[in-house]
């Protein structure tokens, strides 16, 4: 389901890597998709993307004399325990496999990270010259409880999905805001989970203002992603071909994860981007990573048939 309200570009990521050899691959979203291959244990390099973790940015049409409207996109993460092939380029919108390399951690799998392009667009005003800093105050300790309405509304908008699927509430992690504080910061729309350690799933998007960023995690994410995952429940390992139009859905509600920190950054510019306006760049790290392969069936679970939430 799609939400006719404000909709922002979204994409996710996760870098994780096994004792054994693992491949991740990465796709983001803009209106364009992009996925990205992560190696391990191969040494962390730095993440390279023309549209990589970055959405393949398609123009966004300007319309004189209002400035152009800017698209929004969104990712998902796959991590997948046998090496294999680039991921499938899925038929719209078209994708980029850009391989990349990860820190290895223990106990992780690559990673598949594929974007999506919505239909949706949002038309942002200009704001002022340096880069407003909307990310929630870090909290004193990681595992902590929301301190303020953004903390707040990101775990609502995260666990009134995840009690409809059995899995456990997310709780706050200061770490993992941080670095998602210091990504959204760069301006530059493409992922990157080597900050501080890496060992985290990732989400990114813009175009939704930390005001809203209950309708990107919920109408964008979860709410337009589920029925695409419909037929996929008990499977360990479902096929990937539609991968980035459900790899959102699965993170969020990944029975594995248990803490989320997130920051939003209003660009005056933003990099891989194709806007004229000012644009709010959303990033969300989860921990531990979810979209494992092998793990769908344990860690995805069927819904439990309560009432569809909308965020507004």
């Amino acid at each position: 389901m799609r939400s006719s309200l404000l909709m922002g570009a979204l994409c996710a990521a996760g870098a994780m890597a096994n004792p054994l050899d693992k491949r991740a691959y990465t796709t983001d979203w803009t209106v364009v998709t992009v996925t990205t291959t992560i190696t391990a244990p191969v040494p962390p390099a730095a993440t390279t993307s023309s549209s990589t973790y970055v959405p393949v940015q398609e123009p966004v049409a300007s319309v004189e004399p209002a400035p152009a409207p800017v698209e929004q996109s969104s990712s998902a993460v796959f991590v997948e325990v046998p090496a294999t092939s680039s991921a499938p380029a899925p038929a719209e919108p078209t994708t980029e496999v850009q391989p990349t390399t990860a820190a290895a951690a223990a106990d992780q799998g690559s990673a598949w990270t594929s974007a999506w392009t919505s239909a949706w667009t949002s038309s942002w005003t200009s704001s002022a010259a340096q880069p407003t800093t909307l990310a929630s105050t870090t909290s004193s300790a990681s595992g902590a409880t929301a301190t303020n309405a953004y903390q707040s509304t990101v775990l609502y908008n995260h666990n009134v999905h995840r009690s409809n699927h059995s899995a456990s509430s997310l709780e706050w992690d200061a770490s993992l805001e941080a670095s998602a504080q210091t990504l959204a910061a760069r301006c530059v729309y493409q992922h990157d989970t080597t900050i501080n350690g890496g060992g985290y799933g990732q989400n990114i998007g813009y175009g939704v203002s930390s005001e809203k960023i209950g309708e990107m995690i919920t109408n964008l994410m979860y709410n337009n992603e589920m029925g695409y995952f419909e037929a996929l429940y008990g499977e360990a390992n479902p096929s990937m071909d539609n991968f980035d139009a459900w790899g959102h859905f699965s993170q969020i509600v990944w029975k594995g994860t248990t803490h989320v920190g997130c920051a939003t950054v209003t660009c005056n510019s933003l990099g891989n981007v194709d806007s004229s306006v000012a644009v709010p760049f959303t990033v969300c790290n989860y921990s531990p990573a979810g979209n494992y392969a092998g793990e769908y069936a344990d860690n995805v679970l069927r819904p439990l048939g309560q009432a569809m939430y909308v965020a507004s």
